[in-house]
């Protein structure tokens, strides 16, 4: 089978840093309203939006859960207003808003959220360079060593009658064992009267132990701290100490943003009832254990007691700690930090972008800030669709449509978000740069996140769905060339998901998949069906006004994205004007003169032409503007030579000629730990993609082998490496045998 290419359903739009742009798109206050100036264009423009794929209006208000299916989710019917789907002014003119930011290079109308340093996974070979560290006061740290203490058999079942406690104080009898290892043969507490024998190779220690549950698949052991036969050595902080416990608030921090509550604490066991985070309640990403740090705010302190593992410098001096030997860590920079003060929110009335201008602004900090607002010279009217309900909606039957699972935005995920540099947003950090490099200073970040219009489908096809058989999973069956990436699979057979005979496809059970992680829908808006709404302007100058009408008038085949469900394809929009009554400021001064009553007849399609060209003269004269463009048309118009879909893995027992399907569990973190493959210290060969520009030269993203070298990390090369550093493969959290939970 060959590599098998396919676009991320978002990509961006550059944003470049705004100084240097021409002159009617830099910053400054809007224009007076105390009169319509003699340049500038008022009136209306009249405007037909035709969908080209399905358009969801989910109604929350009419939701209801339906007959069958797990608690949380809903179905949705669309929205209408009497007796025909309802399209909110307010979500074109979002779209129109976003779209016009884009095109004209203003600064972001909202960036909020961002000012934290994100996280991410250190790799197993940062545990190689990390030391098992006890704290016993500000900055006194002294370094200890560390014994396997097997607790777990293979399932994650406990071993032991009476296990030890995290922090518990124990007397340990510890021998040399597999990989050099050093290992737990016996224990007892420390105020336990039975007295410990060690026998030949074997010692007696004192020490704590260090138990974070059953994080990870197929974990056997836990760790315990000892002193050696010597006094433990005591390691300077590299830092001031106050710096290293900021540092490490920060870190626990970011492990408790990472998970919601629900995740941690309303987990559902088969008996029914509500989990323990620190409890495992099966196989697979959120059902195993949660790590104390996580979850339990006494283990989040840094003070006297922990223990913990340190990063030492060249000198021997703790850099950082961590609360677990392959951990998260934070990077130094936040994704506001490569934003830049040029792109950022206005901060004030007069550092407006054009699309500040235009739509309106509100100051990030208002309460502080003189105006703190402004309306705009833009106005959407309500929306109305011309079609009847019967020929523009598409309903379903019974419980309606289950969809995929829409992915949560990953800013984390770097590779794809962060630029090279803040200049050049059009470039994609390097293939196989170094995760711990990714967010650092003097990297941009890409720009504006925009969704790929789904081209080359089989539009008749793709969007009927297969009759209601129990034989017929739609999301496992292809129309044409491509899968019906909006359907959610059926149940698997099995938590293994096996394949049917004939190795083409996912083999899944009738029951569909309606949980709290998707939604169903009981209709959508049809393809080609027509809304119409007018877009009233108000003292507009010839580059805003070229800006709007490009965008309401793209090129045959190029469309905007609009509503729910985007990523999966839906609410490909087609926009056309077809009628406008503009005038200048001087038509309005002569007309009250005058008192005629009537304004002078213009050629609106001229004036329409005409801004455009003057706008567009405004492009081609700007190197960062032409780039700008050139992105929102390749995403406007798609690439049909590739399936729009998100990032997953190839089954090795796949048929080698079958296109790889939707896996029915979801798993799309494999592809993501696939491409973060290590070989040695670097990337390993392919690995390490970075998302691809949208017009660019790269190609295009690939679908790994899941169960190859290029995936799995427990291949005998890396076996090997870890046999010789002396440490267990099962330190590593992300293999095929043991995923860590956190």
């Amino acid at each position: 089978m060959k590599a098998e290419g396919f676009l991320n359903p978002y990509t961006f739009v550059p944003a470049f840093p705004r100084e240097g742009l021409p002159k009617q798109l830099q910053d400054s206050p809007p224009p007076s309203r105390d009169r319509l100036h003699p340049e500038r264009w008022s009136g209306r423009i009249e405007v037909a939006l035709t969908t080209e794929t399905p358009l969801l209006l989910p109604d929350p208000a009419r939701s209801q859960p339906p007959s069958s299916g797990e608690e949380g989710h809903e179905v949705y019917p669309v929205r209408l207003r009497d007796g025909r789907p309802h399209l909110g002014s307010t979500a074109v003119k979002g779209m129109l808003r976003s779209a016009f930011e884009a095109v004209t290079n203003s600064r972001f109308g909202v960036f909020s959220g961002h000012d934290a340093p994100l996280g991410f996974r250190r790799d197993a070979g940062y545990a190689l360079k990390l030391v098992p560290v006890y704290v016993a006061g500000k900055g006194v740290l002294y370094r200890f060593e560390t014994a396997l203490l097997e607790m777990y058999d293979d399932q994650g079942n406990q071993l032991l009658a009476r296990p030890p406690g995290h922090m518990q104080r124990l007397r340990a009898i510890i021998k040399r064992g597999d990989q050099n290892r050093m290992k737990v043969v016996d224990f007892v507490p420390d105020s336990a009267a039975r007295v410990l024998q060690p026998g030949p190779g074997e010692h007696l220690v004192n020490g704590i132990a260090y138990v974070t549950g059953p994080t990870v698949e197929k974990k056997r052991f836990e760790r315990f701290f000892y002193k050696g036969p010597e006094k433990p050595e005591q390691l300077k902080p590299a830092r001031p100490w106050e710096e290293i416990a900021a540092d490490w608030d920060i870190l626990m921090s970011n492990y408790k943003s990472a998970h919601s509550t629900a995740e941690l604490h309303e987990r559902s066991t088969a008996e029914g009832r509500i989990a323990k985070p620190g409890e495992r309640i099966g196989d697979g990403p959120g059902q195993l254990a949660w790590s104390p740090h996580i979850h339990d705010a006494d283990h989040q302190k840094l003070g006297v007691g922990t223990l913990c593992y340190a990063r030492l410098n060249e000198d021997r001096e703790v850099e950082r700690l961590y609360p677990v030997l392959i951990p998260r860590d934070v990077y130094s920079v936040s994704p506001a930090d490569l934003l830049g003060p040029s792109l950022a929110p206005a901060p004030t009335y007069a550092d407006m972008s054009p699309a500040d201008r235009l739509f309106g602004w509100v100051a990030p900090n208002g309460r502080s800030v003189r105006p703190a607002a402004y309306r705009g010279r833009l106005r959407v009217s309500p929306v109305v669709c011309t079609d009847d309900s019967d020929k523009a909606i598409q309903t379903f039957p019974a419980d309606g449509l289950p969809l995929a699972i829409l992915s949560a935005p990953k800013p984390q995920q770097g590779r794809f978000y962060v630029a090279e540099s803040a200049a050049r947003p059009d470039q994609p950090i390097k293939d196989g740069t170094r995760k711990a490099d990714i967010y650092r200073p003097g990297r941009g970040l890409r720009g504006r996140k925009v969704y790929w219009h789904h081209a080359g489908l089989d539009a008749e096809q793709h969007w009927k769905l297969p009759s209601a058989d129990a034989d017929a999973d739609a999301a496992q069956l292809r129309a044409g060339e491509r899968y019906r990436e909006y359907v959610r699979s059926r149940t698997p057979v099995d938590d293994s998901a096996p394949l049917t005979p004939d190795k083409r496809r996912f083999a899944t059970t009738h029951p569909e998949q309606r949980d709290s992680q998707n939604r169903s829908i009981s209709g959508w808006v049809r393809p080609g069906t027509t809304f119409r709404f007018t877009v009233e302007v108000r003292d507009v100058d010839e580059c805003e006004l070229g800006a709007l009408a490009w965008l309401l008038a793209l090129p045959a085949g190029h469309f905007h994205r609009l509503g729910f469900g985007r990523p999966l394809g839906f609410g490909s929009v087609r926009l056309n004007i077809e009628h406008a009554e503009l005038h200048k400021g001087s038509d309005y001064r002569a007309h009250y003169r005058s008192l005629s009553g009537i304004l002078p007849d213009r050629d609106w399609h001229a004036i329409v032409n005409t801004a455009i060209e003057t706008f567009n003269t405004l492009v081609g004269a700007s190197p960062a503007l032409k780039t700008v463009r050139e992105a929102m048309l390749a995403v406007s118009r798609g690439v049909p030579t590739l399936p729009v879909h998100y990032p997953r893995v190839r089954r090795i027992d796949l048929h080698h000629t079958a296109p790889t399907p939707p896996d029915p569990r979801g798993l799309q973190y494999k592809w993501f730990t696939a491409n973060e493959q290590l070989q040695g210290e670097t990337s390993a060969r392919g690995r390490g993609r970075s998302l691809p520009r949208p017009a660019g030269t790269e190609p295009p993203l690939e679908i790994y082998s899941d169960e190859d070298k290029s995936t799995s990390p427990s291949n005998g090369a890396r076996k090997q490496k870890w046999r010789q550093n002396g440490k267990s493969m099962r330190r590593d959290g992300r293999n095929q045998n043991g995923r860590r939970q956190g």
